[in-house]
């Protein structure tokens, strides 16, 4: 998974691109069972939110901490992701990636995995 921090005017026909690249990664990439980049959906906060957690000026909006879209992809294994790190297709989405963010990698991306347990 990753967070990405993509900028308000970015291109959406550049937005798109990502879109259907990633959206390909399931067809091109070898146990790659899932994969999409959409906006992240931040909700309100929530009375009992705001009581558990603190009344934050800007809610979840704030949590979120700028980063406003995902990337989301399931691998049937650790090889499979593995495959996919330096795959072509996964390559393939820089031009898309600093088109969109609103700097490099390090200040535009929050890239992590989750492994559940067998």
């Amino acid at each position: 998974m990753g967070l990405w921090k993509v900028k308000a005017d970015a291109d959406p026909a550049m937005i798109k691109s990502a879109q259907d690249k990633v959206a390909r990664f399931k067809e091109v990439l070898p146990g790659c069972l899932e994969s999409v980049v959409a906006p992240l959906y931040v909700p309100e906060m929530s009375q009992a939110d705001q009581d558990a957690f603190g009344a934050l000026p800007g809610g979840f909006e704030e949590m979120a901490r700028g980063y406003n879209w995902i990337i989301y992809t399931v691998f049937e294994s650790e090889e499979a992701r593995r495959i996919y790190e330096e795959h072509p297709a996964h390559m393939d989405l820089q031009e898309e990636c600093l088109a969109i963010w609103i700097g490099d990698a390090a200040e535009s991306a929050l890239v992590f995995d989750l492994r559940l347990p067998s």
